[in-house]
C-alpha cells in the first residue's frame, strides 16, 4: 500500500515538472496559419554602404550556363560581401554587350529565399547611384538578366540555402565547373 502511494506522489511530481518547465509548453494563437505557434520577429535587412565604382583591373569574367548569351559577366573581385549570418552575398557586377555596352550594377543576392535586389546602378560618370525602388524580388531563370540565376546556382550560394565565403565564390569564378559536362573545365 505504501509503496502504491510513493509511486502516484513520484508521478504527480514528474507530470507537474513538465507543465512547469518553460519551452516544455506551447504559446497558442488563434491564428491557424501558425500552426499553434507564436512567429519569432521578422527578419529585417541591415543597410548596405554602396561600394566604390568597379576597377577593371578587379574584375573576373564569370562564366554563363546560358550559351547564346549576347554578352560578357563580369564580377568585381574587390567589392564582394557574404554575410554568413544573413545569408546575403553582395556584389559589383558589370555585364558587358558584343558591342562594348556597359550595365554596372551593384547587388545583392538573398541564399535562404533565392531573391536578388538591386542597391544601386552605374552611371556614364563611372559612379553609383542608389536606385530609387529597391526590394526583394525572385530569381528568374528565364530573364534577359541570367547572371543572378547563374551566381545563386552556381557561384554564391550552396545547397544549404546559405552563402557560399568569399575566397569559395572567388574559386569558383577562377575555376568554373563545365555546364556542359560535370566536373572542373579542362582549359
Amino acid at each position: 500500500m505504501m509503496k502504491n502511494i510513493s509511486f502516484k506522489r513520484s508521478l504527480l511530481l514528474i507530470v507537474s515538472i513538465f507543465f512547469v518547465i518553460p519551452g516544455h509548453a506551447e504559446q497558442e494563437t488563434d491564428d491557424a496559419d501558425l500552426g499553434g505557434f507564436i512567429e519569432g520577429p521578422k527578419w529585417k535587412e541591415k543597410n548596405a554602404v554602396i561600394p566604390p565604382f568597379p576597377n577593371a583591373d578587379d574584375l573576373l569574367k564569370v562564366e554563363i550556363d546560358k550559351a547564346d548569351a549576347p554578352f560578357n559577366i563580369f564580377l568585381d573581385s574587390k567589392n564582394l560581401t557574404a554575410s554568413s549570418n544573413a545569408g546575403i552575398i553582395r556584389y559589383s557586377v558589370v555585364i558587358e554587350s558584343d558591342s562594348g555596352a556597359k550595365n554596372v550594377m551593384y547587388e545583392g543576392i538573398r541564399c535562404l529565399t533565392g531573391e536578388f535586389r538591386t542597391y544601386a546602378y552605374g552611371t556614364y560618370e563611372n559612379k553609383f547611384v542608389k536606385a530609387s525602388s529597391s526590394e526583394w524580388r525572385p530569381i528568374a531563370n528565364k530573364t534577359s538578366m541570367p547572371h543572378r540565376y547563374n551566381f545563386y546556382l552556381h557561384y554564391m550560394c550552396n545547397e544549404y540555402q546559405s552563402s557560399n565565403s568569399v575566397p569559395d565564390i572567388l574559386r569558383k569564378v577562377k575555376y568554373p565547373e563545365d555546364f556542359e559536362v560535370s566536373g572542373e573545365r579542362d582549359d
